[in-house]
């Protein structure tokens, strides 16, 4: 005797092929097989990329990154090696979407939303201290603060002659663009303009179009007419961020 599938008479034979077709989407990776990408384990890896990009970036720093959720319903070949990067303009630290690619048989990619907080050591006000107040040692101690911005602006030194722009209450922390500081570029002159990110830093001379002091914006253009921005450190050069 040959037993035949139930089939409702309510259900039509197209909807049935619909929903079948929609529980094979939609299927846990169980139903899908081993061969479907472990998302899980996706974000534990993407958070690991960050934590190490940080780290190289920033020497020092400490790194907690939490990655955001991926829709369970979504379902994509495994991939064994797949590639993180940031998009332009993503930072280390704060909120964003963190690249993944998958090249080969696979062939796909995503963004995948993370937190990035990053601590590390910098100088806070061991006292509240005016406007214009001439910093001296015995006014900060070194700490650990929570970068909410760039790490590069949060100095662990006093600089040279700094004094404050507004004031500040005891236990804030220190930022560069806090300090009324000599200039360090000028303008027309030549500077050193360098962009760094993952896996690579260039460095290239350019033509500042205004001075600045640490921690300030500037403008500098390149050799080829092309007019960056980026933001003028202790050292004179300008940085240029991915």
């Amino acid at each position: 005797m040959q037993f035949l599938p139930f089939v409702p008479r309510a259900m039509s034979t197209g909807r049935l092929t619909r929903t079948f077709f929609l529980m094979l989407c939609l299927s846990t990776p169980s139903q899908a097989g081993s061969n479907m990408q472990d998302f899980q384990a996706l974000r534990a890896r993407a958070a690991s990329w960050l934590e190490q990009e940080a780290v190289r970036s920033f020497p020092g720093a400490q790194v907690q990154v939490k990655m955001g959720p991926v829709d369970e319903r979504l379902r994509l070949p495994a991939c064994a090696q797949p590639r993180f990067f940031l998009p332009a303009g993503a930072r280390l630290w704060g909120s964003g979407s963190l690249g993944v690619r998958c090249a080969g048989p696979a062939d796909w990619s995503l963004y995948l939303a993370y937190d990035s907080q990053l601590r590390g050591p910098g100088l806070v006000a061991s006292r509240p201290l005016p406007a214009r107040h001439l910093v001296a040692a015995g006014d900060v101690d070194l700490g650990i603060v929570e970068y909410e911005q760039s790490p590069n602006l949060y100095p662990r030194e006093l600089p040279a002659a700094a004094r404050l722009a507004r004031p500040l209450a005891a236990g804030q922390a220190l930022i560069i663009d806090m300090f009324l500081q000599a200039n360090v570029i000028q303008a027309g002159k030549t500077v050193q303009v360098r962009a760094g990110g993952a896996g690579f830093d260039v460095s290239q001379e350019g033509v500042a179009l205004n001075s600045a002091a640490p921690g300030e914006a500037v403008k500098a253009r390149m050799p080829s007419g092309r007019i960056v921005r980026g933001t003028a450190t202790r050292d004179g050069t300008v940085a240029v961020s991915p």
